[in-house]
């Protein structure tokens, strides 16, 4: 099958809710290390890593071969039954993390991440207001748009009011037209400005990547 066919099928069957960097689409057909190929053997280096989830490159056997031995031993179970990889990987990540941050909840996407962590913030506080940064990506879900500040990823107008978007600490084109350090980290205080001028003052949380790999 060629590239033509799957870009077909793909426009006969997939639903169009992703926009295309692309006048046409690499049919991406297998991966190996830093590099992917299509279908008709051409090679690209893979700058995307999967979206972040092959940073260790494609095909990794070091992966392949745990990936492997889990599915051969146990391949899914509800989440309410405790399972030793899960328990040793939160444990590790306790570990690692600084402060009391010792618990873990687990998702498949950072789509529900965002909205799991959203939850948290508002059943902890009582409150429902929530500040995102400009530039952010949080996901597809109708909460994660409203939280994304990046017009080619919003497909509607923000709809949960009680979120407001704050400057980002963009250093490398400053929005306000400042150098750090000279700055005195102004974007910092226009988060404080947005809290005391546009909500109650009562937030529940702030949502911040520490680096933007969408925006």
């Amino acid at each position: 099958m060629k590239s033509e066919d799957i870009r077909r099928k793909h426009r006969d069957h997939m639903f169009p809710a992703v926009k295309n960097y692309y006048k046409e689409s690499i049919a991406i057909a297998k991966g190996k290390g830093a590099r992917v190929e299509d279908m008709e053997g051409n090679s690209y280096l893979d700058f995307f890593g999967g979206i972040l989830t092959v940073s260790v490159g494609h095909a990794n056997e070091d992966v392949n071969r745990e990936v492997i031995a889990q599915i051969n031993n146990l391949t899914h179970v509800s989440s309410l039954y405790p399972t030793l990889p899960v328990v040793e990987l939160a444990e590790k990540l306790a570990n690692l993390a600084p402060g009391k941050l010792d618990k873990c909840f687990f998702t498949a996407s950072g789509t529900e991440a965002d909205e799991t962590a959203v939850m948290m913030a508002q059943l902890y506080t009582g409150n429902s207001e929530l500040i995102a940064l400009r530039h952010g990506y949080s996901g597809r879900s109708l909460l994660a748009q409203s939280l994304t500040a990046h017009a080619s990823w919003r497909a509607l107008p923000t709809q949960v009011s009680a979120i407001k978007h704050a400057l980002s600490p963009y250093c490398y084109r400053c929005p306000l037209k400042l150098t750090y350090p000279d700055c005195g980290v102004a974007c910092a205080e226009d988060v404080e400005e947005l809290i005391q001028t546009t909500t109650t003052g009562q937030v529940a949380g702030i949502l911040v990547e520490p680096i933007q790999g969408v925006g």
